[in-house]
């Protein structure tokens, strides 16, 4: 298969497929030793959470922040630590621009994507444990090289009902209110048809435009990954302005405690500074951009099992059973002992189901439809 035509799979795919022994990338060779002396004593910003069973997901804001650098957290993760480390979601460009074993390394050129490059990519690096609460991505779809170790990802179709909700607000993510990491079974009655992959190093996971996606990793593990944008890009970027109006405006006179229970912490600062009118304008913006575009087209390719059958290096995620699934789910709960008592205040609870009924996927459309007529 030439460049290409992988490029057009990927980006007419509305299936996640797994791409094996096509990445050359030096830093797959590298040990973690090879990567201590590439990353010397940078100081690393790690997202520290708890392994142990929590009611709700590890929302960001119930994290904490850890300086470090690669062997300072290496040393942290030997021990029996009761805790996980995430570097995740940092730019290459910004945090590693001088480096440039990893500058020559990275580019997407094999998958039909010449134009992006370590410029584009973002990179993640965690301890077994380490985590990102089940979301879907508004934007784009998204490539996930596995550099080192493993990493378990779960994925469902945009249909499944995994209780979405914009309590924690962050723009181009939807997150699930259910609990991947420590699940309360009783909570998935009704889910079905979940893929689980489990990532090694030189694979490459495709995930479909606004695919649910649990992610965890199974020890230390490094990814890069990058977004590709869609057509379908601009309404959705219209429908994330009306969600931010809503949110910028009820935040205002908020307290402390209301703020931070809405906000996602890499929010603060935009929805801070985000006047009506500037909001007002940006939606402006966006309805006049797809009023002047032409609708896309709906994806339509060969049926997926004719490219698996045509190219041995392409494979599908396999959907779990029901009684899979269920294993899966008793897996993950049954693995802490120690859990956490958690209590919302009533009038916190409230405010994120107000936020969520004016923010629901219905109403935002409803709204959308209403502005482009």
């Amino acid at each position: 298969m030439e460049p290409k035509d992988l490029r057009q799979l990927i980006l007419s795919a509305t299936e996640p497929f797994l791409i094996k022994n096509q990445l050359n990338w030096a830093p797959l060779t590298w040990t973690l030793d090879d990567w201590q002396q590439v990353l010397k004593d940078e100081k690393l910003i790690f997202r520290c959470g708890r392994k142990l069973f929590t009611k709700e997901p590890q929302w960001e804001r119930k994290t904490v922040t850890k300086n470090a650098t690669f062997k300072e957290f290496l040393s942290s993760m030997t021990t029996e630590n009761q805790n996980w480390m995430y570097f995740d979601y940092k730019y290459l460009k910004e945090w590693f621009h001088g480096i440039k074993d990893l500058k020559d390394s990275i580019n997407w050129s094999k998958f039909g994507f010449p134009e992006l490059t370590f410029e584009d990519s973002t990179i993640w690096i965690g301890s077994a444990g380490a985590h990102t609460p089940c979301h879907v991505d508004t934007y784009g779809c998204n490539l996930i090289a596995q550099i080192y170790g493993r990493k378990q990802w779960v994925l469902c179709s945009p249909e499944t009902d995994l209780k979405p909700t914009r309590v924690p607000y962050e723009e181009s993510s939807i997150y699930s209110n259910l609990n991947f990491f420590s699940p309360n079974v009783e909570d998935f009655t009704g889910v079905k048809n979940c893929r689980k992959i489990i990532l090694e190093p030189g694979d490459v996971l495709f995930v479909p435009h606004k695919w649910w996606h649990y992610v965890e990793n199974l020890d230390t593990g490094i990814s890069i990954n990058v977004w590709l944008p869609l057509p379908i890009d601009d309404k959705e970027r219209l429908k994330e302005s009306l969600v931010q109006l809503f949110i910028a405006q009820i935040t205002k006179n908020l307290n402390k405690e209301e703020k931070d229970m809405i906000l996602n912490p890499n929010s603060d600062e935009s929805i801070e500074s985000t006047s009506i009118h500037a909001s007002i304008n940006l939606i402006k913006m966006c309805t006049n951009i797809v009023k002047s575009t032409k609708e896309p087209e709906d994806n339509i390719n060969e049926e997926s099992g004719t490219y698996y059958k045509k190219f041995s290096f392409l494979h599908p995620i396999p959907i779990l059973s029901d009684e899979d699934f269920l294993t899966f789910l008793k897996e993950q709960k049954n693995r802490f002992n120690n859990i956490e008592n958690e209590a919302g205040s009533c009038d916190t609870k409230e405010l994120a189901n107000l936020v969520n009924a004016f923010t629901h996927a219905d109403v935002i459309s409803l709204i959308e439809s209403k502005l482009l007529q």
